[in-house]
């Protein structure tokens, strides 16, 4: 039997702000209609539409590494959002690579790394979270860095990929990956549907995962990943640079684009292997929304038991981004679920539009 790279550890970090979704959206109905709102027909008329919006989401609450409303207080342009994001993201990205190097147990330190991907689309900064964790851990000078930017919510998928490279070309290597979103420092008021959408899903998190090559760890087998992107519906989903933040593009026909596509790219990654969709007992699907997850679900017929960690973690941290494939494997691992030669395939989704898929072993 074949030996492939292993996921050594899974572990994350959420920010000490949480907000329930009543709150979010009573703070997004203030910022947005204005004072006095609730006198005005019109403006309680839009309040009941952002309502249906906010609950529509299943989410139920959300960390944040920003306090609301005190942080909006003052408008807020996109180089007073970097800076927030260097400190917050540092602390929050150190924080979940201390927590993955002590659930290592010893299987590997930081002195072990040969290769870090960090993986980000919310924030930029130079010397950015690859230098400075990298060196306040203590991993090696020689460390292999890349910053994986911009790529949105399926980017922690292209970080395995090149993680799964490095251990496959390195067997000797341990490589760490480190997404970091802080999707909350890009609030800005407005009654735009996506946009506001994009308010009512996202939250903040960072996690790390460990890849080697070590035969006696637990983790589940990193066997192979597989991409595809629909270029015809490649503005459903967009992540614009303004004065003013980031702004998020979400179309309503995004998950009409997935329902046509995911089953095709399933494919392509599980037949390489003999596998067909029901070999397939674990699935770690990025919830990019309430619609999203009905959509798989319905398309590839996977159960509720399966998709009940994707669920959970969308009601109790929401949409975040790159890291949110990461909080729900470390979830599904913790609930010892999984059986030894079990199989999973974990996907995300986001601009392109793209299918980021990998199959995994337990």
């Amino acid at each position: 039997m074949a030996i492939y790279p292993r996921i050594l550890t899974v572990a994350s970090a959420h920010p000490r702000f949480e907000y329930p979704q009543p709150d979010v959206l009573r703070y997004a109905q203030d910022s947005i209609l204005g004072d006095g709102w609730h006198e005005r027909p019109e403006a309680v008329e839009t309040a009941r539409q952002m309502e249906r919006l906010f609950l529509a989401t299943r989410v139920e609450r959300r960390q944040s590494v920003i306090e609301l409303p005190a942080y909006y207080a003052h408008p807020r342009g996109t180089g007073a959002r970097m800076a927030e994001y260097a400190t917050a993201g540092y602390a929050l990205g150190r924080d979940a690579a201390e927590r993955a190097l002590r659930a290592a147990d010893g299987r590997a330190t930081a002195a072990d790394i040969s290769d870090l991907v960090v993986v980000s689309c919310t924030g930029y900064s130079a010397p950015g979270l690859d230098i400075q964790i990298a060196r306040d851990l203590g991993m090696p000078s020689h460390v292999r860095r890349l910053v994986v930017g911009h790529m949105g919510c399926f980017g922690a998928l292209v970080g395995l990929r090149q993680c799964l490279a490095a251990v496959r070309a390195n067997p000797g290597a341990t490589a760490a990956l480190l997404s970091v979103e802080l999707t909350s420092l890009h609030f800005m008021p407005t009654l735009d549907p996506e946009v506001l959408t994009s308010f009512a899903l996202f939250g903040d998190a960072a996690a790390m995962a460990l890849i080697s090559m070590d035969e006696r760890a637990d983790g589940p087998e990193l066997v192979a990943t597989y991409c595809a992107a629909d270029f015809a519906a490649a503005d459903q989903m967009s992540w614009t640079i303004t004065d003013h933040g980031f702004m998020m593009g979400l179309s309503p026909r995004v998950p009409v684009s997935l329902r046509r596509n995911v089953a095709g790219v399933v494919g392509e990654l599980l037949a390489p292997h003999d596998l067909t969709t029901r070999d397939v007992a674990h699935w770690i699907i990025h919830p990019g929304g309430p619609s999203i997850l009905d959509v798989i679900q319905r398309k590839l017929e996977l159960s509720d038991e399966q998709m009940a960690e994707n669920w959970a973690v969308l009601r109790e941290h929401g949409n975040c981004s790159s890291a949110t494939v990461l909080l729900i494997l470390e979830r599904l691992l913790r609930s010892g679920r999984p059986r030894r030669g079990e199989w999973g395939v974990m996907m995300a989704f986001g601009p392109g539009l793209t299918l980021e898929t990998a199959l995994l072993r337990f």
